[in-house]
């Protein structure tokens, strides 16, 4: 199996506590990056490869959209929103923007580890 490196944007530091300890749970063979804010996210990935961006669309120095329009890589990361803003021009506005997947908090944590099977799964056959 190829491993794959997922980077999580959360600037909540209770949300990226559980969630980073979720992700590590969840994929221990894996390389996991942990991000506090967009700046700190986005030079993760001008820096290593990522495959995958599990991000929070209300960032306090940046917005999710205007973070994942900056996101750069060959392969791209597959990105999925994970956001406490539902309302439906936001999920369409993801699906618009390219994200792969759209997942509210705080029912969608018990979905990400399926949801970053979904958008790893070519990655981990390449």
């Amino acid at each position: 199996m190829t491993h794959v490196t997922i980077l999580l944007v959360e600037d909540d530091a209770d949300m990226r506590y559980v969630l980073g300890e979720r992700l590590r749970a969840l994929f221990p063979e894996d390389r996991i990056l942990i991000a506090q804010s967009a700046e700190a996210g986005l030079a993760f990935t001008h820096e290593t490869p990522v495959d995958a961006i599990v991000l929070d669309l209300h960032l306090s120095d940046m917005d999710g959209f205007t973070f994942a329009s900056a996101v750069e890589g060959d392969p791209r990361p597959r990105i999925i929103a994970l956001t406490g803003d539902v309302r439906p021009n936001v999920r369409e506005r993801a699906k618009q923007a390219g994200f792969a997947e759209f997942l509210e908090k705080p029912q969608g944590l018990d979905e990400l580890g399926e949801a970053l099977r979904r958008v790893l799964a070519g990655r981990r056959a390449a």
